[in-house]
């Protein structure tokens, strides 16, 4: 067998390899079935991965009455949650979760922040804020996330 016939061989194999294997960082769906206003503090966006009820427990008393309702409906069978908690105070309502991607075990939280509309007033305060995400364990590829990532992009 020649070098072409090596080549095309090469070439053949990895494209079938790029078919079965999960890639490295495609985007996953997921829901808000959950935001408002957090307890506790911090100085930039945090989040955190539950695959389970007992590992959301650790997180759920920082979310108030609505947000552990939201964390017990859960079907963690079928889903998993990814909290993001922040200090977005009076801006909260003008960012988003704008992709959720896995990277090996982490999980990566991509966040946007809108500018307020022209003429408009906000006030100043700063305070956490949190977001509950489901997102469908099928989604997801092993190693399973036990981590995640958050990154703001501002307007």
């Amino acid at each position: 067998m020649g070098r072409g016939h090596l080549s095309r061989a090469a070439v053949v194999g990895l494209a079938l390899l790029s078919l079965t294997a999960p890639p490295a960082s495609a985007s996953i769906t997921w829901q808000l079935v959950a935001r408002g206003n957090a307890r506790g503090s911090v100085d930039r966006p945090a989040a955190y991965v539950a695959l389970d009820s007992a590992s959301a427990a650790a997180f759920a008393d920082r979310t108030g009455r609505q947000g552990s309702a939201a964390i017990r409906g859960v079907d963690f069978s079928r889903n998993a949650v990814v909290a993001v908690f922040g200090p977005f105070g009076c801006k909260d309502r003008r960012i988003d979760v704008a992709s959720l991607t896995q990277r090996g075990s982490v999980l990566a939280v991509g966040m946007h922040e809108r500018s307020p509309a022209p003429g408009t007033m906000e006030c100043m305060a700063i305070f956490e804020t949190f977001r509950l995400l489901t997102v469908p364990k099928a989604a997801l590829h092993e190693p399973y996330p036990t981590r995640a990532t958050v990154t703001l992009a501002r307007a």
